[in-house]
């Protein structure tokens, strides 16, 4: 790469625009210490950046500590009900306002270091879309072997019915071009587990094919404090909602493709490589 394309490169990272969105749901022991690092993160990556905090429902006092932190940079939408992660993340689409939108999970079980690493590869590889995998070579996951398990049963099940080239659907962050967001917010439904394939299904169909799959560093077990038996009811039950969604979601999208209702956007087909090494 040239000196020019570099000091580009550099420019454009510097001043993009970037929204951040962040589901939450009962964090109030973290909330404030996940914020700042957060904060700190975007501070000192970006000169314009915005983060939008979705608290879901939440009943343990996190709306209280949320408020408790100030700084122009973020908005809080508190949602008096549970409506589901892809229902609140929506809304957090709708009031971005950044040329690059990305969403990461509010437990923060993933650094939010890595937003400068996806907002990067985005724009050195002119992504469309840049999700995170635990099923990169280079990723470092500490992850429960049941969780992995279900993991892999999944994907499987994902390579079956969708045309989606991906290792994880699954990750909790993921970096869009905004032209992405506005072509297929109208035909998000999703509510909960079954979202994240919703957008890379939907961002596929509508053309977006430069999708690139990056490293994450995960410790499942440093912010997990359930129970091994309640952890793996629980997985079990997540796990039986997100296949009723993918379910549905296929048969949702078949109707969409047969009617024509999704039609392409007129994009170049050759992208970036799937993995960054």
């Amino acid at each position: 790469m040239g000196e020019v394309q570099q000091k580009s490169l550099f420019s454009d990272f510097e001043n993009a625009f970037v929204s951040v969105v962040v589901p939450v749901f009962n964090e109030a022991s973290n909330i404030i210490e996940n914020l700042a690092l957060l904060m700190e993160e975007m501070e000192s990556s970006f000169r314009h950046f915005e983060i939008l905090v979705m608290s879901d429902g939440s009943t343990d006092g996190t709306n209280e500590q949320m408020f408790r932190f100030q700084c122009p940079e973020l908005k809080i939408r508190i949602f008096k009900d549970n409506e589901g992660k892809g229902a609140v993340i929506r809304e957090g689409f709708r009031m971005a306002q950044g040329e690059y939108i990305l969403f990461i999970d509010g437990g923060m079980e993933l650094h939010p270091r890595e937003i400068r690493i996806f907002i990067g590869l985005m724009l050195l590889y002119e992504c469309d879309i840049v999700i995170g995998s635990k099923r990169h070579p280079q990723s470092q996951i500490k992850y429960p072997w049941y969780r992995k398990f279900l993991s892999w049963l999944f994907q499987r099940l994902i390579h079956f019915l969708f045309d989606i080239d991906v290792t994880d659907t699954q990750v909790g962050i993921k970096a869009f071009r905004k032209e992405v967001i506005k072509a297929i917010e109208p035909f998000l439904e999703i509510d909960r587990y079954g979202f994240d394939l919703e957008l890379l299904s939907l961002a596929k169909m509508k053309g977006f094919k430069r999708t690139m799959e990056a490293p994450i560093q995960m410790n499942y077990f440093s912010k997990n404090s359930r129970a091994i038996p309640v952890e793996i009811w629980h997985v079990l039950r997540v796990g039986l909602s997100l296949v009723n969604d993918t379910l549905r979601l296929y048969r949702r999208l078949k109707r969409l493709e047969s009617s024509g209702q999704l039609v392409p956007q007129k994009l170049p087909d050759d992208g970036p490589k799937r993995h960054f090494e």
